[in-house]
């Protein structure tokens, strides 16, 4: 491999070097730690009938709301929020499933929608 930019040639000699001086235990971990970063995250939709068919104010409003409950609370990072066809809809990056999961039916029940929403939990490679 031929490296014609002098910036590349030092960042893949700084590795090289940072590579070699760790031991095979800190090797073996830095793989693993990069591989799972790469790993896709599981994502939870969550679907909130809306109060008409199209979204009010009041629905949007309270789609914020419950946006920035769920960012305070540190549950996930929200991928994607909006509406359509009577429904609200959440799509939320988390770590843990079945925790996030329970957080954020307790951000749907203060918010007075709980009974009205559902949850998927999918990966970012699925449609």
């Amino acid at each position: 491999m031929r490296l014609s930019n002098p910036r590349a040639r030092s960042v893949v000699v700084a590795v090289m070097l940072l590579l070699a001086g760790c031991g095979k235990e800190s090797t073996v971990g830095l793989i693993r730690d990069v591989a799972t970063e790469a790993r896709p995250k599981p994502r939870v939709q969550i679907m909130i009938r809306a109060s008409a068919e199209e979204a009010t104010p009041q629905d949007l409003e309270l789609l914020r709301s419950i946006e920035d409950r769920i960012e305070r609370a540190n549950i996930g990072r929200l991928i994607s929020s909006g509406s359509a066809a009577g429904y609200l809809h959440l799509t939320i990056e988390v770590e843990k499933t079945a925790d996030a999961i329970e957080r954020l039916r307790r951000v749907l029940q203060s918010a007075g929608v709980l009974d009205r929403a559902s949850f998927r939990v999918t990966t970012d490679r699925e449609k």
